[in-house]
């Protein structure tokens, strides 16, 4: 008798143990698919549908993620940008991206694009964005 309950209870350790590792693998790969990444986000801004117009600042709000924004030089109607932004989720997420345009007298217009998806190209590189889009 001493032998089967020692042979018993060797097996439901072992069972333990294999229902104890696949629950920590499954763990990881649920925290491993929602860690957060670093996205920068790159392309030109228009303002040329308001007359006399140049970029001031481009704003882009993430639904999950840091807020990113850049001044540009405010020169032309159409300017080049680059915003890094941080804590997107691996799965991307939707932005919004604002643009602020300011005319030679100081008045200024915003225009917004929303639901713009954002995912960190496989590759690593930025993500191209033109405003309008």
């Amino acid at each position: 008798m001493r032998n089967l309950s020692h042979i018993r209870r060797n097996a439901l350790s072992s069972v333990a143990v294999a229902a104890s590792l696949t629950l920590a693998a499954s763990v990881a790969a649920i925290g491993t698919a929602h860690a957060a990444v670093k996205v920068t986000i790159t392309g030109t801004v228009s303002c040329a549908k308001f007359d006399d117009s140049t970029p001031k600042i481009v704003t882009i709000t993430p639904k999950k993620g840091t807020v990113g924004s850049d001044e540009t030089p405010s020169e032309e109607q159409v300017e080049q940008y680059t915003i890094k932004l941080t804590g997107i989720p691996n799965s991307g997420t939707t932005v919004t991206a604002k643009v602020v345009c300011e005319d030679d007298e100081g008045d200024t217009n915003t225009y917004k694009v929303k639901d713009v998806p954002i995912k960190k190209p496989a590759n690593g590189g930025p993500v191209n964005l033109n405003l309008p889009a």
